[in-house]
């Protein structure tokens, strides 16, 4: 299928996302975006030759988030009275939200520039986060006089603590890559050149192992979200029972041996 705004290669098990709307930075509430970013992301979902997927921004930018001009002018997801507002919120923005938080293979971000608002939601959505130097990171909805909206409380207090989320998120201040890095929103900072192959580096060091084992081993890591750890321990034992009897298991078993 051809998209408009998106772009989508796979490669080797990897499926390369790449926000194609650079002349707005790759607002995530344009509806056409929008759309096409969660048909690509229910495409790869139910692809079973795809382990790993790389999320990115063509342009200067990572993701805007909303788009401010539409805000003002009170326009596409913007438009309409209160009720209607909560309704675009919650079939527009929230179901790429919930799409991605659900998505069970590996996600990966690789940050090229600004990440704002639901921009930088959509980069805490991913396991995890590479950026370059040119990366900025900003929950910015307070400076708009609005509440964050999607969800950036819960995930930004989950990824660096309930401190650095409440500056975060009361200030509205833009950190940069070194500092997003240091407060542990980052796994790795890369010169922008080398971002793509980082992160493709990454995602092949996953995309070797068994999808069926990242599937799993990523809802064990999701659990920890509502389980306590015995029920934790409980949902390991029943699934590790069942990959002792996967050929793959049998296979790394062999493999193991013979390069002893």
């Amino acid at each position: 299928m051809i998209y408009e705004t998106v772009k989508l290669t796979i490669e080797n098990k990897i499926a390369t996302v790449i926000l194609n709307d650079p002349a707005t930075r790759n607002a995530i509430t344009d509806p056409l975006l929008l759309e096409e970013v969660k048909a690509v992301f229910t495409a790869i979902q139910d692809n079973p030759e795809v382990s790993v997927c790389i999320l990115t921004g063509a342009g200067k930018g990572f993701s805007s988030g909303g788009n401010v001009k539409d805000m003002l002018n009170r326009e596409k997801m913007f438009a309409g009275d209160h009720l209607e507002l909560q309704n675009n919120y919650r079939k527009g923005i929230h179901s790429l939200s919930k799409l991605l938080y659900s998505i069970e293979i590996p996600l990966i971000a690789a940050v090229n520039g600004a990440a704002a608002g639901a921009g930088f939601d959509l980069a805490l959505l991913c396991d995890i986060r590479i950026a370059s130097e040119r990366a900025t990171f900003c929950s910015s909805f307070l400076n708009l006089a609005v509440i964050p909206g999607d969800g950036a409380c819960w995930l930004l207090r989950k990824t660096v603590g309930a401190q650095r989320a409440a500056e975060l998120i009361l200030t509205g201040k833009t950190v940069g890559a070194q500092e997003a890095l240091d407060m542990g929103l980052l796994l790795k900072l890369v010169e922008h050149n080398q971002l793509m192959i980082s992160a493709e580096e990454l995602a092949s060091s996953m995309a070797e192992k068994s999808r069926e084992a990242l599937v799993v081993s990523k809802r064990l890591l999701r659990s920890t979200d509502s389980l306590g750890y015995e029920d934790h321990l409980n949902l390991c034992s029943a699934n590790q029972a069942m990959f002792h009897h996967a050929p793959e298991h049998q296979e790394a078993l062999e493999q193991f041996f013979n390069k002893k």
